[in-house]
């Protein structure tokens, strides 16, 4: 791949640790970009691929990236695209949240969608936080582990598609 951007917003460093993996795999020059610890977004219509992450709450993505894929929509269905999340739910649930993270015209754009799986650092979580996080790891069921298989595979279908794109 030529020129890549990965845009991300991480509040508890789990979207941030899938970002990074991504960075490491991917080929060519790739750009990566925490909207939580920035002004400002890199001009997109310098990059070729571009990739969106985050988090879900509350069964919603952060607002920021919510309000990013809005503003960006017209530009980004022009580029190869890539859009994760990370969430403590698999399955049906996982694929429902994914669903709903992005606006439906990036859904069906994306070359590549996947939810990642989930991780929860309870230091960094406020008290309600760990509290409501808990009693839903106990009473889901869940299993709170982030793939670096799924984010592998993630990254070789995004080469994969732009290869044959060109």
């Amino acid at each position: 791949m030529d020129n890549t951007l990965i845009v991300f917003a991480s509040n508890h460093g789990a979207v941030e640790k899938c970002a990074r993996e991504l960075f490491r795999v991917m080929d060519g020059k790739v750009d990566i970009c925490n909207l939580n610890r920035r002004e400002f977004t890199p001009d997109l219509s310098k990059y070729d691929s571009i990739i969106i992450g985050g988090s879900i709450h509350y069964g919603k993505i952060q607002k920021v990236i919510a309000d990013f894929s809005i503003k960006n929509r017209d530009l980004l269905v022009s580029k190869h695209l890539g859009l994760f999340i990370s969430c403590l739910f698999s399955g049906e649930k996982a694929q429902q949240q994914l669903d709903n993270a992005y606006p439906d015209e990036l859904n069906r754009h994306a070359a590549v969608r996947d939810y990642f799986g989930g991780e929860v650092n309870i230091k960094k979580l406020r008290f309600w936080e760990r509290i409501i996080t808990n009693q839903m790891i106990e009473n889901e069921d869940l299993v709170v582990k982030l793939s670096k298989e799924k984010i592998h595979r993630f990254a070789e279908t995004l080469k994969a598609s732009y290869a044959d794109k060109k």
